[in-house]
């Protein structure tokens, strides 16, 4: 009789480890920047996405990538933030630069959420204020709070994450 227990015990504490895996499948920042596909982040390939994590700057304690290139213009930012439920939401962002090739005057962030095995574009429902283009959105590597500021560097407001959701905030 113990060993019939011990062995449901195993298959159970097994299936429930399974299940854990399925529903948390990305832990790391490293985790989740390569494991966006690249229809959703405009990044190309993992292995691609494998040579900008040898030259930026990971701060996996804190869940954060910054990416700037030394002979070009290219850089963005990639941060995660922690949900009630324990998983994550993932962020990605490129500053506004009227002088760079390939998007002048744009800039993007993506707030990108992991939901029954798919990634979605969650960026228009959490931001409490419509995307402008024309700001740059910078990314915390330490704290909740997004900073927004203008094509002069000032700062103008912040987006806390809190409760699930990004609260604009006075500077």
């Amino acid at each position: 009789m113990k060993r019939y227990l011990w062995g449901w015990g195993c298959t159970g504490w097994i299936a429930l480890m399974s299940l854990a895996a399925i529903a948390q499948p990305f832990r790391t920042v490293q985790e989740h920047f390569l494991g966006i596909p690249e229809s959703v982040l405009p990044l190309g390939s993992p292995a691609n996405r494998q040579r900008y994590l040898q030259y930026a700057l990971v701060d996996t304690a804190n869940g954060y990538i910054r990416y700037q290139a030394s002979d070009n213009p290219e850089r963005f930012e990639f941060a995660i933030f922690r949900k009630k439920n324990g998983q994550y939401l993932a962020a990605f962002s490129v500053p506004y630069d009227p002088d760079f090739f390939e998007r002048p005057g744009k800039s993007l962030l993506l707030l990108l959420d992991y939901q029954q095995g798919q990634w979605r574009n969650v960026t228009r429902q959490l931001l409490p204020v419509p995307f402008d283009p024309t700001l740059t959105y910078q990314l915390p590597r330490v704290g909740r709070d997004i900073v927004v500021v203008n094509a002069r560097n000032q700062r103008l407001y912040r987006l806390r994450w809190q409760n699930d959701r990004f609260v604009r905030l006075p500077m």
